[in-house]
């Protein structure tokens, strides 16, 4: 039970930041940034609230409930600590990023075009860090026809999308100091990167080790 703790909290927490600011909000609040910090995305504010909310509850949801019906269920006593504290960050900067929504909506000056690279850089690198603990399941990891099918290609696929993982977040976090010609260029390779080198990577060591067996 101890587990559910820190994410029924933040919930709890964020469910009453809405309520109580709620009344004070107008009808129609921002809702995304584009990397220059302008919105460029707005919603009613019931809308709003039940969304961002939503996507607080649904994380938790699916990260309590998709090891309980995951074919390789039995990995996840393996990573538990690392699965929990995943979930556990992705929740906080989701409360961070609800508040905000909240704050900007209600007139104060939150710089987004800084926070916005910051935020998604932090989520890299814990990403990064936890990667290699991460054992082989449908769900959480780096998967694809190849890492699912040897454990030695998803270890080492997972050792090395750690490192990129890592230091794109360290790059992304830098750039919030560039200007915003270059932040956007960086954001995007960055993504790109982390996101295609891995896949590459492991399609390779499938095709060494397969060579290795003839």
């Amino acid at each position: 039970m101890r587990k559910h703790f820190l994410p029924l909290t933040l919930i709890g927490l964020m469910m009453l930041a809405w309520i109580i600011a709620y009344p004070k909000l107008p009808d129609q609040v921002p809702i995304h940034w584009n990397l220059t910090g302008e919105a460029d995305g707005f919603a009613a504010k019931i809308n709003a609230m039940f969304s961002t909310l939503g996507i607080m509850v649904l994380i938790y949801v699916s990260m309590a409930f998709l090891p309980k019906v995951d074919p390789r269920k039995l990995n996840y006593q393996y990573f538990s600590k690392s699965y929990n504290m995943m979930m556990n960050v992705l929740l906080s900067v989701f409360f961070v990023i609800n508040l905000f929504i909240i704050f900007n909506a209600a007139g104060y000056d939150v710089p987004i075009a800084t926070m916005g690279p910051l935020v998604v850089g932090i989520i890299f690198m814990v990403l990064g860090n936890y990667m290699p603990q991460i054992r082989s399941n449908f769900f959480i990891g780096i998967r694809n026809p190849w890492t699912l099918s040897s454990d030695e290609v998803w270890k080492k696929t997972h050792r090395a999308a750690s490192k990129i993982f890592f230091f794109g977040g360290l790059v992304m976090i830098a750039a919030t100091f560039v200007p915003a010609f270059w932040k956007e260029t960086v954001f995007f390779a960055v993504i790109a990167i982390t996101v295609i080198t891995p896949y590459l990577y492991s399609y390779l060591l499938y095709r060494k080790s397969g060579e290795d067996r003839s």
